[in-house]
């Protein structure tokens, strides 16, 4: 027979692996911005570019057109390799995703079938040359 102490510490055990499992869905739909080699804890919590911005000379007017038109189409091309590498990942299949580039960060919309499909879908990005961040605004819809 189970002592008293020892049921209670079963509870609070599952009590806190369903809170921590809780805490990790709910991280889903967050920014992702770890795991790239290059990115402290700064960048991954945006505390860092207060300090970075001010020591950056003032930008050229002229200069900034021409990066604006280089950018855009660097934001299609990266956009178009995550799409690439999220539709060439055999476990997403079923995963319908459009994907928004600007300036190295990632959004992701459309549906997946379970959470876990929608973060790998993210993870992958992520991983993608170029992407700085995602921010995943997959929904989740069973059988989609």
């Amino acid at each position: 027979m189970k002592s008293n102490a020892m049921t209670h510490l079963g509870k609070a055990l599952r009590l806190a692996m369903a809170g921590a499992l809780a805490l990790g869905l709910a991280a889903c739909d967050q920014e992702q911005n770890f795991g790239k080699t290059g990115k402290g804890i700064d960048s991954a919590f945006g505390t860092g570019s207060r300090q970075q911005a001010a020591e950056l000379p003032p930008a050229d007017p002229r200069r900034e057109k021409l990066d604006l038109a280089a950018n855009g189409a660097g934001d299609a091309t990266l956009a178009a390799k995550v799409k690439a590498a999220i539709s060439s990942n055999p476990s997403l299949r079923s995963v319908t995703v459009d994907v928004n580039a600007v300036n190295g960060v990632v959004t992701l919309y459309g549906t997946a079938d379970t959470p876990v499909m929608s973060h790998q879908a993210a993870m992958i990005a992520l991983n993608v040359d170029g992407v700085r961040s995602v921010k995943n605004e997959m929904v989740i819809v069973r059988g989609s």
